[in-house]
């Protein structure tokens, strides 16, 4: 009797096991998917949050006035990276600020051009006029537009008794293929933003004896 008992209860116990496994795949099921609503849930929650700008921004080396202007209301969160330093004294060789919020962004650098034999007012002028691109001008210093970035071009005294220029660069993106000056109020925008770059990189140069700089904003065209 034994040998034939034993596959009965074999058999008895096989739907029982079926049970349990199913008592145990739904509830991980169910857990697998309420994790993962959630992570869906949370992302779309980050892509719809208020894009909060702070008061100054690039290591509390701007307003961040304009920056807010031209950062979407909300969206992905607010970001910065700095490379390079500055201080209330000075700012080093290469400065450059990367802003992102609301799925656009925005970049800053300055560059000093040290050869103004290889880069001059004369090429600034004939940039400006290429196809495409739109002169700049603030006060005695010029620049352009050019695709997605507005440059101006600080002339400041060296310590050699040499012109130097300072080459502010401010750019956007996340507006598709849109060239910068067909974007009427933006492209005004980042170009006064430049001008905030320039008034707070120019006194910081070591080599720089840069005349006073407009408080007005930039003229395009």
């Amino acid at each position: 009797m034994s040998s034939s008992e034993s596959p009965v209860r074999e058999n008895a116990s096989a739907p029982e096991r079926g049970s349990r496994r199913k008592k145990i795949i739904v509830p991980v099921c169910l857990g697998v998917a309420v994790l993962a609503g959630l992570g869906v849930w949370k992302f779309a929650l980050s892509q719809d949050l208020a894009v909060a700008v702070p008061d100054r921004v690039c290591d509390n080396a701007l307003p961040g006035g304009t920056v807010q202007e031209l950062l979407p209301e909300r969206g992905k969160a607010f970001e910065e990276k700095l490379y390079g330093f500055a201080s209330p004294e000075s700012v080093s060789s290469v400065w450059k600020c990367s802003l992102d919020g609301g799925g656009k962004h925005i970049s800053i650098a300055y560059f000093p051009v040290l050869d103004p034999d290889g880069y001059g007012p004369e090429d600034v002028e004939r940039d400006a006029a290429r196809p495409g691109n739109a002169p700049v001008a603030w006060g005695d210093t010029k620049g352009f537009v050019d695709g997605s970035a507005v440059s101006l071009f600080v002339s400041c005294r060296g310590s050699k008794n040499r012109d130097i220029l300072l080459e502010i660069t401010t750019g956007v993106g996340g507006y598709g293929d849109k060239r910068l000056k067909d974007l009427p109020g933006t492209v005004e925008q980042v170009a006064a933003l430049a001008a905030e770059t320039a008034r707070f990189v120019a006194p910081r140069v070591e080599f720089c004896e840069a005349p006073s700089l407009p408080e007005a904003p930039p003229v395009i065209g």
